[in-house]
């Protein structure tokens, strides 16, 4: 062999080399975190009260087309009077906020859309948070408005429930 097949081969095995470094390193896998989570409580500054991970919670008939849970937490201090309060579902405002000594409750409207962009249904549902000494009462009540709890359902199996209670003056 001649001379510059020497000097080829030796550019090949230093390319294949680090070739097979930064093959390593693509295929890598690692869990990293680009950039950070910016949540409806940081950005409009309030202060977090309480915070309930419901999961998925499935609604149960009462009468008619009138469906209710109700979820059971260990106690909480809340003082519904004086200030501005917040009830937010999946970082999702309700509406209607209503609040007083030992309880807050607020309603929740999620659409829901088809593939092609359509709407098939509403879900409207009411969230009531009670206050007790021992214990705290989370109630979702809501009416069966075209399959509406079936969708409502569906959706907190996937995405599960987070309901929050925050101060909206908090500084």
């Amino acid at each position: 062999m001649k001379w510059y097949c020497y000097i080829i081969c030796a550019v090949l095995i230093v390319v294949g080399i680090f070739s097979t470094i930064n093959l390593v390193k693509l295929f890598n896998v690692s869990s990293q975190e680009y950039g950070s989570v910016i949540t409806i409580e940081t950005k409009n500054n309030y202060g977090e009260i309480s915070k309930f991970d419901l999961g998925s919670f499935t609604l149960q008939p009462i009468s008619g087309n009138n469906y209710s849970e109700t979820i059971t937490f260990g106690p909480q201090t809340f003082d519904g009077s004086g200030k501005d309060y917040l009830i937010l579902f999946n970082g999702k405002p309700a509406n209607n906020i209503d609040s007083n000594s030992g309880q807050i409750s607020g309603d929740v409207s999620i659409t829901f859309y088809d593939l092609e962009g359509k709407e098939i249904t509403t879900a409207n549902f009411n969230v009531a948070i009670q206050y007790y000494v021992s214990q705290t009462i989370i109630t979702i009540s809501m009416t069966n408005e075209n399959d509406s709890v079936s969708y409502l359902s569906n959706y907190t199996n996937t995405n599960g429930a987070v309901i929050s209670v925050v101060e909206r003056s908090a500084t």
